[in-house]
């Protein structure tokens, strides 16, 4: 990635996080990276796109350190379960945002500012890496793949927004079993394989510790 680019991406993430979404102004990381802000803008076309660009960075290192942990601390050398792994995947995502006031700050400040930009434009990746795997009962003349992709990231999140608020009368445990169960009822897996998947996605939580610290940071 080109340095400047980079540069901007830290300089945000490190705003986002500490200051809110709302209070972070493109002026000002231009001053700190001593640069102009028509240049953020020549890389990334908005402040919310740029948020954007965090988020997507944020989440590709934690997929690929949970893959790692998981791939030497768990798996151990046996074929990784895809479907395994993504549950803890999502599971640890959204309880980054539980546990920590400043990263679900981020997120629902960028939420109310522009909803488009909340996700990643790559997020129909997984499921299209899913169907090739277990070869999903989906409809592809219809795009349904995307269609999955949009619902089960809009809903994780409305579902997570809403526990934060505190309008369900749930555990967090409860909470998080319910966003992940949603994404694999939304692939069409047996509410058995579910069942299984999810009970062996909390297993594996609790054989590898995995820790957040600030700057959405997991380790």
């Amino acid at each position: 990635m080109n340095n400047q680019k980079e540069q901007i991406l830290q300089v945000a993430s490190k705003l986002f996080y500490e200051q809110g979404y709302k209070k972070t102004y493109l002026d000002q990381i231009a001053e700190i990276c001593e640069i102009t802000k028509p240049l953020i803008s020549y890389y990334f076309k908005s402040k919310s796109s740029l948020a954007r660009a965090v988020s997507d960075t944020f989440l590709f290192e934690l997929k690929n350190k949970i893959a790692f942990k998981l791939y030497t601390d768990y798996f151990k050398g046996r074929k990784a379960d895809l479907q395994v792994s993504t549950a803890v995947e999502i599971r640890l995502y959204n309880l980054m945002f539980l546990t920590d006031p400043n990263a679900m700050r981020f997120l629902k400040e960028l939420a109310d500012d522009k909803y488009e930009d909340l996700f990643s434009q790559d997020s129909i990746r997984l499921y299209k890496i899913h169907d090739r795997r277990y070869h999903l009962d989906i409809h592809d003349d219809t795009d349904e793949l995307a269609m999955i992709a949009n619902a089960a990231r809009g809903a994780s999140f409305s579902v997570l927004w809403a526990y934060d608020r505190g309008e369900f009368n749930c555990t967090q445990e409860d909470c998080l079993d319910y966003i992940a169960r949603l994404n694999f009822i939304l692939m069409h897996i047996d509410k058995a394989r579910i069942d299984a998947i999810l009970a062996e996605s909390k297993e594996v939580i609790r054989q590898v510790p995995f820790s957040f610290k600030p700057y959405f940071q997991i380790e």
